[in-house]
């Protein structure tokens, strides 16, 4: 075995100098996305220091989203995220990456009443709502489950287009609907067993929660939507900019 040289006199902290290694060999893609990384046992005899310092390492990186662990399999190379950073639907979005994207059709509904929802919206507390809700894939694998609300007059018949494609593209090209601002609330949450069984996570994986208003270039407040993305594989990117 050859040994990898840790030096334990540095400034630099042990266990930050195994992160690197492991950063190392996978930016140079010497080991593979979604393979695992040699064992805790192993890279403690690699390495020459105790399993703590190698846990530690890895739990940095698991924070980071670069490593992810599957209970009895070992732990695992995470694939780069995702990252929504503008107002692009989620198949434009993945398809730009190289990706492709998938849909399932969880719920539909129409005919819904939701006073909560109304009253966001600012339409009459007996309006009508088309409920859409996905579990969106990238590579087959899930992302995020979406939850989507239209009033039933704004779109009338969306059932009849295929739902499974892109909303952004059926709202532009069959309604004439350009969404032209995004009002979200971004929250962590853990995921419910109805999360974990359709995005297949484990319950100790956060979820971002996003929830609020889609607009049009008119204004019009067109379709709320609570989607919940898996952490590990989807990321948001906000630019804050100060007013003169």
């Amino acid at each position: 075995m050859i040994f990898l040289i840790i030096d334990k006199y540095s400034h630099i902290p042990v266990y930050y100098q195994i992160k690197n290694y492991i950063l190392e060999k996978i930016t140079s893609d010497e080991w593979e996305k979604d393979k695992p990384i040699p064992s805790e046992r192993e890279l403690c005899e690699l390495m020459k220091v105790s399993r703590m310092t190698v846990r530690q390492a890895i739990g940095e990186l698991e924070k980071d989203g670069i490593l992810y662990k599957i209970r009895g399999k070992g732990t695992f190379i995470a694939k780069s995220k995702i990252e929504q950073k503008n107002i692009m639907s989620f198949s434009e979005l993945v398809k730009s990456k190289g990706i492709k994207p998938s849909t399932d059709i969880l719920e539909f509904g129409k005919d819904i009443v939701n006073l909560d929802i109304a009253k966001a919206m600012g339409v009459d507390s007996e309006t009508l709502f088309y409920k859409i809700k996905r579990l969106r894939k990238a590579d087959g694998e899930p992302v995020a489950i979406e939850e989507v609300f239209v009033p039933m007059h704004y779109c009338p018949d969306i059932e009849k287009y295929d739902l499974t494609g892109s909303l952004y593209e059926i709202l532009h090209d069959e309604y004439n609907y350009k969404i032209d601002e995004i009002i979200l609330n971004i929250d962590a949450i853990m995921p419910s067993e109805y999360e974990q069984k359709f995005l297949k996570v484990d319950k100790n994986v956060p979820l971002l929660k996003a929830e609020g208003i889609s607009i049009t270039s008119l204004g019009k407040e067109i379709f709320y939507e609570i989607s919940c993305y898996r952490s590990d594989k989807f990321s948001y990117k906000v630019s804050v900019y100060s007013r003169h």
